[in-house]
């Protein structure tokens, strides 16, 4: 099926970018921001804080932030009055946080990342060499496209 191809080819190219460097958040606002047609440098830097679970807090893991922000984009309401669209919004990004929690056992990144301590340099790089941050890009875009899959965009992605 081509539809799976495109897929692979966005979950694959979110988890190359986290690869060069970019935060778990980042990578998978950068990627999916250049499918549904938005400004990727603009997403990147929105995207940045939710790093280390909202700024290196160990909260909510980056990549929820980051799909939550790509669902509201894509099925977010037009305009304030918008309450149909506010409501797909927010039931999308329930579900994708679910999805999240049920594949990688919670939404928190201190847990997800075994209480690895991002904000020194030491702590970060071994997380990276880990290769847990990769595993959590991949398992978030390939949800994040999975939920999408039968929108518009990810038909012409």
């Amino acid at each position: 099926m081509s539809d799976n191809k495109n897929w692979e080819t966005i979950v694959n190219a979110a988890v190359n970018n986290g690869r060069s460097g970019c935060s778990c958040s980042e990578a998978v606002a950068y990627t999916f921001a250049k499918h549904i047609g938005g400004d990727c440098n603009l997403f990147l830097k929105m995207a940045s804080g939710f790093a280390g679970g909202m700024g290196l807090m160990g909260e909510t893991c980056g990549v929820i932030g980051a799909g939550m922000l790509i669902i509201g984009m894509q099925c977010g309401p037009c305009d304030i009055e918008d309450s149909q669209g506010r409501r797909r919004s927010l039931m999308l990004c329930s579900e994708f946080s679910e999805r999240f929690a049920q594949a990688n056992g919670s939404t928190l990144c201190q847990s997800l990342c075994h209480g690895a301590d991002l904000r020194s340099p030491e702590g970060a790089r071994a997380l990276r060499e880990s290769g847990r941050p990769e595993h959590l890009i991949r398992s978030g875009a390939e949800i994040l496209v999975a939920l999408l899959a039968h929108e518009e965009w990810m038909k012409n992605a």
